[in-house]
């Protein structure tokens, strides 16, 4: 196994994919906030579940942030998580469309599918490395079962010290 010594410098694309996920959050609170203010003013008595739903949105926009600073620093899981999410995101999208017509959450979804092709780019690919495989231990080849206990019969390695 050879090691990289020389410091990975992060692409531009992978920068401008991560400051358009930030913007993406950033746009969603936004859009969110008078729709939180109004649930908080007309809550009454329902002022817990107002407040867990601001929690709620407030963690859901944590995990973006986080993810997308993890991708900002060469998180290959953090990129596909998010390019799951922009695949979901788009596709709920095309159905809002079709139903409601476009609104202002289509900022956002564009933002969130260009972030996501950009992260997969090719300039951007060197930036998260592939994990090499670890070698796993080959476990002894079944050659059948026993019929009295019914445990598995194992065929034995060959011997380097035994003679033909």
């Amino acid at each position: 196994m050879e090691q990289h010594t020389e410091p990975r410098t992060r692409p531009r694309v992978v920068t401008i994919a991560v400051a358009l996920w930030w913007a993406s959050v950033i746009i969603s609170l936004v859009a969110a906030a008078p729709g939180i203010v109004v649930s908080m003013r007309e809550a009454g008595g329902a002022i817990i579940g107002a407040s867990l739903g601001l929690l709620f949105v407030l963690a859901w926009s944590a995990v973006f942030v986080w993810l997308a600073t993890r991708m900002g620093r060469g998180s290959g899981n953090a990129r596909l998580w998010l390019a799951i999410i922009a695949g979901l995101t788009a596709c709920s999208e095309v159905i809002t469309i079709a139903t409601d017509g476009v609104g202002w959450n289509l900022v956002d979804t564009v933002c969130v599918v260009v972030a996501a092709v950009l992260s997969y780019l090719p300039r951007a690919r060197p930036f998260f490395p592939r994990e090499e495989r670890r070698s796993r231990a080959s476990e002894p080849r079944t050659i059948g079962w026993d019929p009295t206990t019914g445990e598995r019969i194992v065929e034995t390695p060959p011997s380097a010290d035994r003679a033909h």
